[in-house]
């Protein structure tokens, strides 16, 4: 993940399942040769269906669980309703204490609507921005407030120049282009406060495209709210920053569309800040099951399926009056696959040679704080984990296609690549990483494992105009495809957990993703 001089991940780690808008059609590999295995695989794949997909689906991305915040009432409704599934499948309980949770501490910090505030004094006027509503903010960890002269430095892009000694205690502004958080978007963010912040500025204002979806500047304020940095950093809407300049006398569109900028005093636009925190903690849910392994020695290793339940919860209201994030695609749909995955493992008359864990985590969308939480505290001795499989947002986009990132780094990559050559009646071609320049496999839960040395694969079918918004609905789940992906999996699992040897780094793998651990 792209990172500045100082971490911002509250910005980019809400973009932590982020995609591309679609991914790229193909054309489904050539058969192979199956593999030797305890027993036929075709059985417990199976009982993998495309309506059991859409109904696990439907209840998760219902109402009743209120878009699953973490932490709230519906998380923690999702949690035991995945639990009585284990349960039901004849699954281990591997949680605390004997249950199939594991719980973790959250500690929240909320922004006080009333006491958080951005004012602009501009030739008499004064103009207010509403929290959520107008801009986000990150705090600075040194002050509470802040205020001073505005000093305009053109487009924030990599290789922008520093504002200069003289900017210290102004707020400095830059304009961001681009209306997705992708790789593009978070590169000029970083390279904006990267530049800025050796300047000691009262704070760093980032005008936001006009085009730009208000209701994300909500969801970035919720996000954002518990970070800090060593000023204050504005997200502002186009709209308001537009006003606040035309009070001073200048037309940010004409300022905007200036290629060679030089900084420019704009100290009639005199900027407050104020921010104000609610702090607490909360007891929250990762729901754990375990099948042991059939062979002596091979059932203390451990693969792990994982996938995050939560979501955003419920924010401002739709044009349709919708304030409820349901997430069918983000991440219902990673997580009905884990759901199906386990009932297919547990299905099997004959057990895999090694064991398999079956995890739900929550507080991914807050920053992967539950899969860091598992990772560092697992049922099973750390060292025994030999992999991990991630599904994050595999319900949408082309049919005949699922991107699985981190192919290169392990073993993994060429394992399931003969597993799609192996069962061409999937119709899926596995794309390797179609976004490089984003930095996806840094960016979702299977980090955390690999953090901890082990091979990690992440499988999703990109971003589309549905991400983060109250329209991720089940209407637009590819139940089928679902189902296919679902099947692939199982597969890839079957045939790591009968296999003589575990998976393996590759010399990609140890240069690029092992020196995270250090």
């Amino acid at each position: 993940m792209t990172r500045s001089p100082w971490s911002i991940p509250a910005v980019l780690l809400l973009v932590a399942c982020a995609g591309s808008p679609s991914a790229m059609p193909g054309t489904a590999a050539a058969a192979g040769t199956p593999a030797a295995g305890a027993a036929d695989p075709a059985r417990g794949a199976a009982t993998i269906t495309a309506e059991d997909m859409i109904r696990r689906i439907t209840y998760l991305a219902s109402d009743e669980l209120g878009g699953r915040d973490t932490p709230s009432r519906g998380l923690e409704t999702a949690a035991v309703w995945i639990a009585d599934q284990f349960r039901s499948f004849g699954l281990s309980p591997a949680g605390d204490d004997g249950t199939f949770l594991q719980r973790w501490v959250y500690r929240r910090a909320s922004l006080d609507l009333d006491r958080t505030m951005l004012t602009a004094e501009v030739a008499g006027a004064t103009f207010t921005g509403r929290v959520g509503v107008d801009y986000f903010v990150i705090p600075s960890a040194r002050a509470s407030t802040a205020s001073g002269g505005l000093r305009w430095l053109g487009e924030a892009r990599p290789g922008v120049a520093a504002p200069g000694a003289d900017a210290a205690e102004s707020f400095v502004a830059y304009y961001v282009p681009g209306i997705q958080l992708d790789g593009e978007w978070q590169g000029a963010v970083a390279a904006a406060i990267g530049a800025a912040v050796g300047s000691a500025p009262a704070g760093i204002v980032l005008i936001l495209d006009p085009a730009f979806d208000d209701g994300m500047i909500g969801q970035l304020a919720t996000g954002v709210a518990s970070q800090q940095g060593p000023t204050f950093v504005i997200g502002l809407r186009y709209g308001l920053a537009k006003e606040m300049f035309a009070g001073a006398g200048h037309d940010l569109d004409a300022l905007r569309a200036t290629t060679a900028v030089a900084p420019l005093d704009l100290s009639a636009v005199h900027l407050t800040t104020t921010v104000a925190r609610v702090s607490g903690e909360d007891s929250v849910p990762n729901v754990v099951a375990l099948l042991l392994g059939s062979d002596p020695v091979l059932r203390d290793q451990y693969i792990v399926f994982s996938a995050h339940m939560d979501h955003v919860g419920v924010g401002e209201p739709d044009a349709q009056g919708d304030s409820i994030f349901n997430g069918a695609d983000d991440n219902a749909s990673g997580t009905a696959t884990v759901v199906e995955v386990a009932q297919a493992f547990a299905s099997m008359p004959v057990r895999p040679r090694r064991s398999i864990i079956f995890l739900t985590v929550s507080g991914e969308e807050k920053g992967l704080f539950g899969s860091a939480h598992f990772a560092q505290n697992p049922p099973v001795p750390q060292q025994k984990l030999v992999a991990n499989i991630n599904l994050d947002m595999v319900g949408r986009n082309a049919p005949d296609t699922v991107v699985a990132i981190g192919q290169d780094y392990s073993s993994l990559g060429a394992t399931v690549q003969q597993i799609a050559a192996r069962h061409p009646e999937l119709g899926l071609v596995v794309a390797p990483d179609l976004w490089p320049e984003e930095n996806l496999f840094f960016r979702s839960d299977h980090v955390n494992f690999a953090k901890n040395g082990v091979p990690a694969i992440f499988f999703t079918t990109g971003l589309h105009e549905q991400y983060h918004k109250q329209s991720d609905e089940v209407a637009l789940i590819d139940g089928d495809k679902v189902m296919r992906i679902g099947r692939l999996v199982f597969h890839l699992a079957w045939e790591i957990a009968n296999a003589d040897a575990a998976p393996m780094w590759t010399e990609k793998g140890i240069a690029e993703v092992q020196p995270v651990r250090r």
